[in-house]
C-alpha cells in the first residue's frame, strides 16, 4: 500500500483521520449545545405562558368576586384590567 511505501503519506492519512474525528466531535458537541439551548428556550417560554395564564385566571377570579358584591362592570374592569366584554361574559 502507498502508506507502507511512504511514511509521510501514512502520517498525512493519520492526521486527516484525526482532523475528521475532531470535526465530527465538534459537530456532535455543537448539535448537543443547540439542543440544550432549544430545550431551555422552550422551558422559558412555557413558564412565561403559564405565568401569564395564571395571572389571567387570577384576574378572572377577582372579577367574579367583585361582581358578586354588586360592583359595577366598569369598576371591575378598571380594577382587574380586564375588558368590559370579558367581565360581561362572567355575568352569564
Amino acid at each position: 500500500m502507498l502508506t507502507e511505501k511512504n511514511p509521510q503519506v501514512g502520517k498525512a492519512v493519520a492526521k486527516l483521520v484525526e482532523l475528521n474525528e475532531d470535526e465530527r466531535a465538534r459537530m456532535i458537541a455543537s448539535s448537543r449545545e443547540r439542543l440544550r439551548m432549544d430545550h431551555a428556550s422552550r422551558l422559558r417560554t412555557a413558564r412565561e405562558e403559564g405565568r401569564e395564564e395564571g395571572m389571567e385566571q387570577g384576574r378572572l377570579a377577582v372579577a367574579r368576586r367583585l361582581l358578586s358584591t354588586g360592583m359595577p362592570v366598569e369598576t371591575v374592569a378598571q380594577i382587574t384590567e380586564l375588558s368590559c366584554e370579558t367581565i360581561q361574559t362572567l355575568l352569564h
